[in-house]
């Protein structure tokens, strides 16, 4: 009997031979030929504007050299008999191989997706991308525990009972951390929906500041008086906000009012003066002034204006420089301001009047 005919574990030399060429072989082939292909790939992905091909380019680069070596070995005990319970349990770790193998694409390829898609919607903003890090967490784990799951079923382990457990666990450690998770989910909101960023100015029901940082769970504003304001993010979604930071125009209104005694043809004209000095100021733009109404002591006029910039303080010394003109303008013409007055008028009474004994 040759060497070659000797019989070792139920299977003759040649046969182990012939195994482990084969093994040897695939492992080789797919060692060399995988990663070209990938490369060939990776470069046409490259040349399309959508970033689904390189999620599958990336998740087939994180192909491991393990997987590699269990394929030839798949391969390679096509040609021997193996005990039954050796085979048993050689079948169970090439699931389990592969299981983590498809563990560490699909994790490769999620999270080049969602690097994709923050790319083309949120580029170059580091909140974005703080929270995609953390999407990019909370995916990673559930796909290891899926994983894990399907490896543990693999080796004949009853898990049922053991995801039964694990959603009662998890719906009493959602209820522990339900405001966590609120406010958590609320931080994400406010990152992808942007009512407001870092440096917007806002007004949330009596208080105001500046937006300093947006967090996981809170929302810090820096108030006109200096002091620091502190907002639970699903308190903040839940309050009603004026972001002044979106403004593109601010509209300026002002009321004043001129004495009765003013000539008529003098009121006419007070319009045409009041958009003659808004006019005159720099960034804004006249929207009207009108007579409004005859008060209680005065002829009421009401004013309205744009400026072409938000800024409060621009708006604050366009408004006192349009003030000052104002009053320049009607002291030069000798209308005056008008102000709280009461006349009280004094009349003789004529005895010979009918009614005088009466009012007497």
């Amino acid at each position: 009997m040759s060497f070659f005919d000797q019989f070792i574990w139920g299977n003759s030399v040649g046969t182990w031979l012939t195994a482990l060429a084969v093994a040897l072989a695939t492992w080789g082939i797919l060692r060399a030929l995988t990663p070209r292909i990938i490369r060939r790939a990776k470069a046409l992905s490259k040349s399309t504007s959508t970033y689904v091909d390189d999620a599958v380019v990336a998740a087939a680069n994180a192909t491991r050299d393990f997987f590699y070596a269990f394929v030839g070995l798949y391969a390679a005990v096509r040609f021997v008999e193996l005990p039954g319970n050796v085979d048993s349990v050689f079948g169970q770790v090439l699931v389990s191989a592969l299981l983590i193998q498809v563990g560490f694409w699909l994790v490769a390829g999620y999270r080049s997706f969602l690097s994709g898609a923050r790319d083309a919607r949120y580029p170059d903003d580091p909140e974005v991308a703080t929270s995609f890090h953390l999407i990019q967490l909370v995916g990673a784990v559930v796909i290891w525990s899926l994983v894990f799951v399907f490896v543990l079923q693999a080796w004949g382990v009853n898990v049922t009972a053991l995801i039964t457990g694990l959603g009662i666990g998890g719906i009493a450690i959602a209820l522990a951390v339900q405001s966590i998770l609120a406010d958590l989910f609320a931080s994400l909101s406010i990152i992808f929906d942007k009512p407001f960023v870092v440096g917007d100015y806002l007004t949330i029901d009596d208080y105001r500041g500046t937006v300093e940082e947006i967090g996981l769970k809170t929302t810090q504003l820096r108030s006109v008086s200096g002091e620091q304001l502190v907002f639970s993010n699903s308190d903040l979604l839940r309050s009603r906000i004026r972001n002044y930071g979106r403004m593109v125009e601010r509209r300026g209104d002002f009321n004043f009012g001129i004495v009765y005694e003013t000539d008529p043809d003098v009121v006419a004209r007070v319009p045409g003066w009041v958009e003659e000095i808004i006019a005159a100021q720099p960034m804004t733009r006249f929207d009207r002034c009108h007579f409004k109404t005859l008060g209680q002591w005065a002829l009421e006029f009401d004013a309205v204006y744009y400026m072409t910039v938000p800024d409060y303080k621009v708006f604050m010394g366009v408004q006192q420089s349009v003030n000052l003109a104002l009053m320049r303008k009607l002291a030069a013409e000798g209308v005056g301001f008008a102000y709280p007055t009461q006349l009280h008028y004094e009349r003789r009474i004529d005895d010979s009047q009918p009614g005088v004994d009466a009012i007497r």
